[in-house]
């Protein structure tokens, strides 16, 4: 078994957060989603979804970064670091199946120990939205017997499935309206600099500059 993900579990500014653990403050969404699963959503309904599991979790007008790990536990999964992650692979999502026996929790996210910490992060907002998209009302769901699982693969994110499930970790790690702002003060800030402004959001939202570059291009271009 894998060690904990050793992440703040707390807002920034060392405000406690509203987050209840056991899933209890998403019952409400989740009973939703079993109702009307979102296997089928769009790139938008997506963002969409992620935006109000802010809203839902009371940070809807968070400052800095999203507090993932503490979220993922509402819903009542666990995050590990693993440290014998296949090549290609850096991340996964287990639920059901012998999860338990080796984990001793039937929910689980786990990410490469070796992978950079602002990366880790990415991946279990990632992992997270197979869980509410494709794990949540699928068959699966119904009978704990079964094993979902999703990897998060290091190269092949071009599936509509996998570029869902990225736009919804970036609006969840980097909502549009808080990184449009921020946006707009760093290049001010800079004098229009963009290198900068890049390293500014990647350590404000502490997210990879790869993907503040790829999120330019989704709100900001």
């Amino acid at each position: 078994m894998g060690n904990r993900v050793s992440f703040d579990l707390y807002c920034p500014g060392r405000r406690k957060c509203k987050m209840e653990r056991g899933g209890i403050m998403y019952e409400g969404l989740v009973a939703h989603l079993q109702e009307n699963p979102a296997n089928q959503y769009t790139v938008k309904e997506a963002e969409k979804l992620a935006d109000r599991v802010l809203e839902e979790g009371g940070y809807g007008d968070i400052s800095g970064p999203t507090p993932i790990v503490a979220i993922a536990g509402a819903f009542g999964i666990s995050t590990f670091k693993e440290a014998n992650m296949p090549e290609d692979i850096s991340g996964n999502i287990y639920v059901g199946g012998t999860t338990r026996d080796i984990y001793n929790t039937d929910r689980v996210i786990v990410v490469g120990d070796r992978e950079e910490y602002f990366h880790q992060r990415f991946i279990v907002a990632h992992e997270l939205a197979h869980y509410l998209m494709d794990y949540v009302g699928s068959p699966e769901s119904s009978d704990r017997r079964l094993l979902f699982s999703r990897t998060y693969p290091r190269k092949g994110h071009d599936s509509d499935v996998e570029i869902r499930a990225d736009r919804f970790a970036a609006e969840l790690l980097m909502p549009a309206k808080q990184f449009i702002r921020q946006y707009l003060k760093a290049m001010e800030n800079s004098g229009y600099h963009m290198r900068y402004t890049v390293i500014y959001l990647s350590n404000y939202f502490e997210t990879k500059k790869s993907s503040v570059e790829r999120r330019m291009k989704e709100v900001i271009y």
